[in-house]
Protein backbone atom coordinates (compact mmCIF):
# COMPACT_ATOMS: atom_id res chain seq x y z
CA UNK A 1 0.00 0.00 0.00
CA UNK A 2 2.72 2.52 0.67
CA UNK A 3 4.50 1.57 -2.81
CA UNK A 4 0.90 2.29 -4.51
CA UNK A 5 0.89 5.85 -2.59
CA UNK A 6 4.68 6.51 -3.51
CA UNK A 7 3.58 6.00 -7.35
CA UNK A 8 0.87 8.16 -7.23
CA UNK A 9 2.63 10.92 -5.19
CA UNK A 10 5.56 10.82 -7.89
CA UNK A 11 3.03 11.55 -11.04
CA UNK A 12 1.90 14.14 -9.56
CA UNK A 13 4.92 16.30 -9.45
CA UNK A 14 5.59 15.81 -12.85
CA UNK A 15 2.51 17.01 -14.60
CA UNK A 16 2.39 20.53 -15.98
CA UNK A 17 0.05 23.04 -14.38
CA UNK A 18 -2.37 25.62 -16.37
CA UNK A 19 -0.46 28.37 -15.29
CA UNK A 20 2.78 26.83 -16.28
CA UNK A 21 1.79 25.52 -19.76
CA UNK A 22 0.27 29.65 -20.61
CA UNK A 23 3.44 31.34 -19.20
CA UNK A 24 5.50 28.97 -21.76
CA UNK A 25 3.26 29.69 -24.04
CA UNK A 26 3.31 33.17 -23.91
CA UNK A 27 7.22 33.16 -23.88
CA UNK A 28 7.05 31.16 -27.21
CA UNK A 29 5.28 33.90 -28.97
CA UNK A 30 6.81 36.76 -27.56
CA UNK A 31 10.20 34.74 -29.14
CA UNK A 32 8.88 33.89 -32.36
CA UNK A 33 6.59 37.63 -32.75
CA UNK A 34 9.49 40.21 -31.78
CA UNK A 35 11.48 39.18 -34.55
CA UNK A 36 8.67 39.48 -37.00
CA UNK A 37 7.40 42.54 -35.91
CA UNK A 38 11.11 43.74 -36.37
CA UNK A 39 11.38 42.41 -39.87
CA UNK A 40 7.95 44.00 -40.98
CA UNK A 41 8.64 47.30 -39.46
CA UNK A 42 12.28 47.28 -41.28
CA UNK A 43 10.59 46.45 -44.10
CA UNK A 44 7.86 49.22 -43.92
CA UNK A 45 10.77 51.64 -42.71
CA UNK A 46 12.85 51.05 -45.80
CA UNK A 47 9.61 51.52 -48.49
CA UNK A 48 8.87 55.15 -46.75
CA UNK A 49 12.80 55.66 -47.23
CA UNK A 50 12.86 54.71 -50.77
CA UNK A 51 9.72 56.64 -51.63
CA UNK A 52 10.72 59.76 -49.93
CA UNK A 53 14.19 59.57 -51.99
CA UNK A 54 11.75 59.32 -54.95
CA UNK A 55 10.22 62.03 -54.32
CA UNK A 56 13.28 64.05 -53.48
CA UNK A 57 14.75 63.44 -56.89
CA UNK A 58 12.04 64.38 -58.96
CA UNK A 59 11.65 67.18 -57.39
CA UNK A 60 15.11 68.15 -57.87
CA UNK A 61 14.69 66.88 -61.59
CA UNK A 62 11.98 69.69 -61.88
CA UNK A 63 14.33 72.45 -60.45
CA UNK A 64 17.53 70.84 -62.90
CA UNK A 65 14.61 71.12 -66.39
CA UNK A 66 14.13 74.72 -65.53
CA UNK A 67 17.88 75.15 -65.46
CA UNK A 68 18.08 73.37 -68.56
CA UNK A 69 15.25 75.50 -70.20
CA UNK A 70 17.34 78.54 -69.06
CA UNK A 71 20.52 77.58 -70.57
CA UNK A 72 18.65 76.32 -73.90
CA UNK A 73 17.62 79.71 -74.46
CA UNK A 74 20.73 81.87 -73.36
CA UNK A 75 23.01 79.32 -75.57
CA UNK A 76 20.11 80.33 -78.47
CA UNK A 77 20.46 83.85 -77.99
CA UNK A 78 24.66 84.19 -77.64
CA UNK A 79 25.00 82.62 -80.57
CA UNK A 80 21.75 84.03 -82.76
CA UNK A 81 20.81 80.46 -83.71
CA UNK A 82 17.44 80.76 -83.70
CA UNK A 83 14.54 83.18 -84.49
CA UNK A 84 13.08 82.02 -81.17
CA UNK A 85 15.43 84.95 -79.91
CA UNK A 86 14.26 88.46 -81.42
CA UNK A 87 16.29 91.09 -79.94
CA UNK A 88 13.29 93.70 -78.51
CA UNK A 89 15.30 97.62 -78.70
CA UNK A 90 18.50 97.68 -77.80
CA UNK A 91 17.95 94.97 -75.18
CA UNK A 92 21.23 92.53 -75.09
CA UNK A 93 21.37 88.37 -76.06
CA UNK A 94 21.43 88.23 -72.46
CA UNK A 95 18.63 90.40 -71.52
CA UNK A 96 16.72 88.67 -74.61
CA UNK A 97 17.25 84.96 -73.14
CA UNK A 98 16.05 85.67 -69.38
CA UNK A 99 12.76 87.78 -71.00
CA UNK A 100 11.54 84.63 -73.25
CA UNK A 101 12.58 82.19 -70.30
CA UNK A 102 10.44 84.46 -67.84
CA UNK A 103 7.57 84.70 -70.30
CA UNK A 104 7.37 80.70 -71.40
CA UNK A 105 6.94 80.27 -67.49
CA UNK A 106 4.12 83.52 -67.13
CA UNK A 107 0.78 83.80 -68.33
CA UNK A 108 1.56 84.58 -71.59
CA UNK A 109 2.49 81.49 -72.21
CA UNK A 110 -0.45 78.22 -72.09
CA UNK A 111 -0.45 77.72 -68.05
CA UNK A 112 1.40 80.00 -66.15
CA UNK A 113 3.86 78.70 -62.98
CA UNK A 114 3.93 82.42 -61.17
CA UNK A 115 2.29 81.69 -57.95
CA UNK A 116 0.20 84.92 -58.39
CA UNK A 117 -0.48 84.10 -61.86
CA UNK A 118 -1.79 79.91 -60.72
CA UNK A 119 -1.93 79.34 -57.39
CA UNK A 120 -1.81 75.22 -58.07
CA UNK A 121 1.53 76.14 -59.80
CA UNK A 122 2.35 73.83 -63.15
CA UNK A 123 3.25 70.36 -64.04
CA UNK A 124 5.59 69.51 -66.29
CA UNK A 125 7.95 66.50 -66.84
CA UNK A 126 11.58 65.72 -69.49
CA UNK A 127 10.00 65.35 -72.28
CA UNK A 128 8.21 68.92 -72.46
CA UNK A 129 11.59 70.71 -71.19
CA UNK A 130 13.52 69.12 -73.87
CA UNK A 131 11.69 68.23 -76.96
CA UNK A 132 12.47 71.52 -79.08
CA UNK A 133 14.20 74.08 -77.26
CA UNK A 134 12.79 77.14 -79.44
CA UNK A 135 8.92 76.17 -78.74
CA UNK A 136 7.14 76.85 -75.27
CA UNK A 137 7.44 73.89 -73.68
CA UNK A 138 4.18 72.27 -72.79
CA UNK A 139 2.87 73.02 -69.06
CA UNK A 140 -0.64 71.42 -67.56
CA UNK A 141 -2.34 71.65 -64.13
CA UNK A 142 -1.13 69.09 -61.67
CA UNK A 143 -4.64 68.59 -60.45
CA UNK A 144 -5.87 67.56 -63.60
CA UNK A 145 -5.42 63.95 -65.09
CA UNK A 146 -2.62 65.25 -68.10
CA UNK A 147 -0.34 64.95 -65.31
CA UNK A 148 -1.58 64.51 -61.70
CA UNK A 149 0.76 61.48 -61.29
CA UNK A 150 3.59 60.43 -62.76
CA UNK A 151 4.35 57.00 -64.51
CA UNK A 152 7.78 55.13 -64.95
CA UNK A 153 8.81 54.59 -69.24
CA UNK A 154 10.03 50.96 -68.88
CA UNK A 155 12.61 51.67 -71.34
CA UNK A 156 14.87 54.26 -70.23
CA UNK A 157 13.35 54.76 -66.29
CA UNK A 158 11.99 58.17 -67.32
CA UNK A 159 9.22 59.98 -64.94
CA UNK A 160 6.36 61.30 -67.40
CA UNK A 161 3.23 62.72 -67.09
CA UNK A 162 0.62 60.08 -67.03
CA UNK A 163 -2.38 61.58 -68.92
CA UNK A 164 0.14 63.64 -71.49
CA UNK A 165 3.01 60.94 -72.05
CA UNK A 166 2.90 57.97 -70.05
CA UNK A 167 -1.02 55.94 -69.94
CA UNK A 168 -0.11 53.29 -72.81
CA UNK A 169 2.36 50.42 -72.72
CA UNK A 170 5.45 50.61 -71.59
CA UNK A 171 4.81 52.80 -68.77
CA UNK A 172 4.01 51.59 -64.95
CA UNK A 173 1.80 54.48 -63.16
CA UNK A 174 3.40 55.71 -59.78
CA UNK A 175 1.60 57.91 -56.94
CA UNK A 176 3.79 60.59 -57.63
CA UNK A 177 2.78 63.99 -58.03
CA UNK A 178 4.70 66.89 -58.97
CA UNK A 179 3.71 71.00 -58.73
CA UNK A 180 6.09 73.70 -59.51
CA UNK A 181 5.71 76.64 -58.27
CA UNK A 182 7.28 80.19 -59.46
CA UNK A 183 7.80 83.51 -57.33
CA UNK A 184 9.26 86.34 -58.66
CA UNK A 185 12.06 88.05 -56.22
CA UNK A 186 12.52 92.33 -56.73
CA UNK A 187 15.90 92.59 -56.80
CA UNK A 188 16.94 96.59 -57.85
CA UNK A 189 13.11 98.32 -58.13
CA UNK A 190 9.67 97.59 -59.91
CA UNK A 191 8.24 97.96 -63.83
CA UNK A 192 7.96 96.04 -66.38
CA UNK A 193 11.92 96.27 -67.43
CA UNK A 194 12.94 95.21 -63.68
CA UNK A 195 10.78 92.38 -64.41
CA UNK A 196 12.33 91.11 -67.70
CA UNK A 197 15.65 91.40 -66.86
CA UNK A 198 16.89 91.97 -63.60
CA UNK A 199 14.13 90.46 -60.93
CA UNK A 200 15.39 86.75 -59.87
CA UNK A 201 13.06 83.74 -59.61
CA UNK A 202 12.51 81.74 -56.60
CA UNK A 203 11.18 77.97 -57.53
CA UNK A 204 9.64 75.60 -55.11
CA UNK A 205 9.03 71.77 -56.72
CA UNK A 206 6.69 70.11 -54.63
CA UNK A 207 6.31 66.20 -54.95
CA UNK A 208 3.28 64.60 -53.02
CA UNK A 209 2.71 60.62 -52.49
CA UNK A 210 0.15 58.77 -50.40
CA UNK A 211 0.87 55.74 -48.44
CA UNK A 212 -1.43 52.54 -48.67
CA UNK A 213 -2.42 53.09 -45.33
CA UNK A 214 -3.52 56.75 -46.86
CA UNK A 215 -1.01 58.73 -45.16
CA UNK A 216 0.15 61.71 -47.40
CA UNK A 217 4.06 63.01 -47.12
CA UNK A 218 5.47 65.92 -49.44
CA UNK A 219 8.94 66.62 -50.26
CA UNK A 220 9.83 70.20 -51.38
CA UNK A 221 12.88 71.67 -53.06
CA UNK A 222 13.67 75.47 -53.33
CA UNK A 223 15.91 76.58 -55.30
CA UNK A 224 16.85 80.16 -57.23
CA UNK A 225 17.16 81.35 -60.81
CA UNK A 226 19.16 84.49 -61.81
CA UNK A 227 19.61 86.49 -65.16
CA UNK A 228 22.98 86.33 -66.62
CA UNK A 229 25.01 89.08 -67.53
Amino acid sequence: MTHFFSRRQHSHFKAFTLVETLVATMIITMVILGPLTVATNASSYARVTKDTLTATYLAQEAVELLHHQQDSVYIRCVQEAGSVCTLIGSESPSQAAWRIFRNRLNASSSLSCFSNENALGCSYDYIDMTTNEDATPSKYRSDLASCNKLSIQTSTGLYVCTGAHGSGAGYTPTYFNRSVSITSIPTFGSGTNEQNYNDDLRVTATVTFTRTNGYQRQVKVVDFLHARA
